[in-house]
C-alpha cells in the first residue's frame, strides 16, 4: 500500500472515531458500502417484521429444549436472544444428498423448530392452541355460562 492511501484510511478512521465519541452520525457518507438486496440477504431476516410460523405442534416446556448441533450445542432455547431463537423458528433449506435430493427432516430437528416457535409465540402472546382455535381467554368468552338451578329461582321471570 501506499502511504497517501494509508494516510487516506487514518485520516478516515479518525473521523470516524470522533464522530462515534460525539454520538453523532455523519450527514453524508463518504463512501457507503454497497447494500445487499432483500432478496439475496444471508439467512437471517434481521428486521422485525419476519414471519414466524406458528408450530406444527406445540411443546410443553418449550424453553427446555436443548439445541442439538453448532455453537449453541446444549443450550436451552430458554437462554438463547430473541436473534437466535429466530432463527431456529424459521424454515431452514433442507439438506441436500449427493443427487441433490432433500433429506427427510429429523425428529430432533422436528422437535427443535417447534420448540422455538412455541416459545417464540409463547413470548409475544401469539401462540393459537389448537388448529386455528382460538386463545384460551377468546374462548372463555365464547363459552356461554352454564344453567345452575339456583340461576333459575334468582330470576325475576
Amino acid at each position: 500500500m501506499s502511504e497517501e492511501l494509508l494516510q487516506a484510511i487514518h485520516q478516515e478512521l479518525v473521523s470516524i472515531r470522533k464522530l462515534l465519541a460525539e454520538g453523532k452520525q455523519p450527514s453524508t457518507p463518504r463512501s457507503a458500502p454497497a447494500r445487499v438486496s432483500a432478496s439475496s440477504s444471508s439467512s437471517f431476516s434481521g428486521g422485525g417484521d419476519e414471519q414466524i410460523p406458528q408450530p406444527a405442534e406445540i411443546v410443553a416446556n418449550a424453553g427446555d429444549v436443548q439445541v442439538h448441533f453448532g455453537k449453541n450445542n446444549g443450550v436451552p432455547l430458554s437462554k438463547l436472544g430473541e436473534r437466535s431463537l429466530s432463527w431456529y423458528a424459521q424454515e431452514q433449506a433442507p439438506r441436500l444428498d449427493s443427487s441433490g435430493n432433500p433429506y427427510a427432516p429429523r425428529p430432533q430437528e422436528i422437535k427443535l423448530r417447534n420448540a422455538a416457535r412455541t416459545l417464540w409465540h409463547q413470548n409475544r402472546g401469539t401462540l393459537v392452541t389448537g388448529a386455528g382455535a382460538p386463545s384460551s381467554s377468546v374462548a372463555e368468552e365464547l363459552v356461554e355460562p352454564s344453567s345452575h338451578p339456583s340461576d333459575e329461582e334468582a330470576s325475576p321471570f
